[in-house]
């Protein structure tokens, strides 16, 4: 699980739109942030991250993966600039995991709180 993290932010940073895509089962969920409209399966998902993607974004963890039965959280920064605004957020990430080690869903905990001016 801290591998498929790693690969995540890893695709984040390249733009890897499939390599992203690929972390994920095909009846996957992405709930990003918590409170918007869940993304269902993988062609939403693919869609979800093409529009994200659209930005150049530079991403870090800010500290360890922790991993445990068949999930995993990690707190990361997210860069980018839009209209000559640079920003960051700082989110923390769930994902679940099935058996095959894909994502089942994704979570991305943040808020207003949680994204500034870099």
């Amino acid at each position: 699980m801290t591998a498929v993290v790693h690969r995540y932010v890893a695709a984040l940073n390249a733009s890897d739109l499939e390599g992203i895509v690929a972390l994920y089962a095909d009846d996957a969920t992405v709930e990003d942030p918590v409170g918007s409209a869940v993304q269902n399966g993988i062609e939403a998902i693919r869609a979800f991250y093409a529009n994200s993607l659209k930005l150049a974004l530079k991403v870090e963890l800010t500290g360890e993966v922790r991993a445990v039965a068949n999930e995993a959280a990690f707190a990361f920064t997210v860069s980018f600039e839009y209209q000559g605004r640079k920003t960051l957020i700082a989110p923390i990430d769930h994902f679940r995991f099935n058996d095959a080690g894909k994502v089942v869903s994704m979570r991305a905990f943040f808020g207003q709180q949680n994204i500034h001016a870099a």
